[in-house]
């Protein structure tokens, strides 16, 4: 295995240029659908060859989620509960919700219509912390005039921290700290430029026994976009960082550049039907992360070898703290 370890370490540095673009593309609360066109961009324009490639073909064009073995043990519902029932409980409970901020200046007035309705239900100590950095549009004056929230900025922060999932990390990082200090019941992590799920649709990840689960995360928009971010519980099914992997092809087989994202990524970005239930996943996200606190403790966002802040975190959950990580069809943008 060491000399493989070797080539993909090389692979890394050779490709260190495409991945210094990238990490300008990969946006503190960019959504994906803007990142893999870049990146397919990227790839395609700073790898081109003047020799035949061959082009990259899968037997199996399904999504993930269809690809993925019938999943035993999933959490329970709960049962004669209603939703006043629910309020109730939900009201002593504390919950931290937090988002990181670049360029949404936009997308804030959304963003309060949709998690305002949602930090009312619990608890009146609960708090919503945003950073912002590195925004060239009125982002901090706007997020500034939300009396509810607890803004904090830390300037042009790719100064001192050149990479974007590096960044991104140091953001979450610093959110979770914040979060930590009044002690909340649970931690809602939102990308703050593509959250609009209502309230019903947030509740539903309270249907289940709250025991059973560590992280219930989104399915919010038309596509399941986050693929970087997901890791399924097969060892042969996206259970990898599907960047690497096409980064690893283009080098050693020489593949067409415009088959390989459609095949490796493209093909699994299709929104999960509503009526499906849980997924469990080692790692997911796709806008939005309901955690357990208790489920989180000693676990830290890295964006280090350009890998998603976001698996890391998501594995030490799972591996130190024997928590259990679903994606939530029904946690969606949709109306429920």
């Amino acid at each position: 295995m060491a000399p493989i370890a070797a080539i993909y370490r090389c692979l890394l540095l050779l490709f260190l240029p495409f991945m210094t673009v990238f990490s300008v593309v990969y946006l503190t609360t960019g959504t994906s659908v803007d990142k893999t066109s870049t990146l397919a961009t990227v790839l395609s324009t700073k790898t081109a060859k003047s020799k035949p490639c061959h082009e990259y073909k899968v037997e199996d064009s399904r999504p993930f989620f269809e690809r993925e073995p019938p999943q035993m043990n999933l959490p329970r519902r709960i049962s004669n509960t209603t939703r006043d029932d629910l309020y109730r409980r939900l009201r002593s409970l504390r919950l931290a919700l937090v988002a990181c901020a670049y360029n949404v200046e936009k997308d804030v007035d959304k963003f309060r219509k949709y998690t305002e309705p949602i930090i009312d239900l619990f608890h009146p100590t609960s708090r919503i912390f945003i950073i912002e950095s590195d925004s060239t549009d009125n982002t901090l004056a706007k997020l500034r005039k939300w009396s509810r929230a607890e803004v904090s900025t830390y300037g042009n922060l790719s100064r001192t921290i050149p990479f974007r999932t590096e960044r991104i990390a140091y953001c979450r990082n610093r959110l979770l700290e914040k979060a930590r200090q009044i002690q909340p019941d649970y931690l809602l992590m939102l990308d703050l430029d593509i959250f609009a799920a209502n309230v019903s649709s947030f509740l539903t990840n309270f249907e289940y026994n709250t025991n059973s689960w560590a992280a219930m995360t989104a399915n919010l928009i038309e596509t399941y976009y986050d693929i970087w971010a997901l890791r399924t519980l097969s060892e042969s099914i996206l259970n990898y960082d599907v960047w690497h992997r096409i980064m690893a092809l283009q080098f050693t087989k020489a593949y067409c550049d415009e088959t390989l994202q459609p095949n490796i990524v493209s093909i699994h970005q299709k929104r999960l039907p509503a009526d499906r239930d849980l997924l469990e996943v080692r790692s997911g996200f796709d806008g939005a992360g309901l955690y357990r606190m208790d489920a989180i403790e000693d676990c830290w966002y890295t964006g280090e070898s350009y890998q998603c802040e976001h698996v890391p975190f998501h594995i030490c959950i799972r591996e130190k703290n024997q928590g259990r990580i679903f994606i939530n069809p029904k946690f969606t943008n949709y109306n429920m």
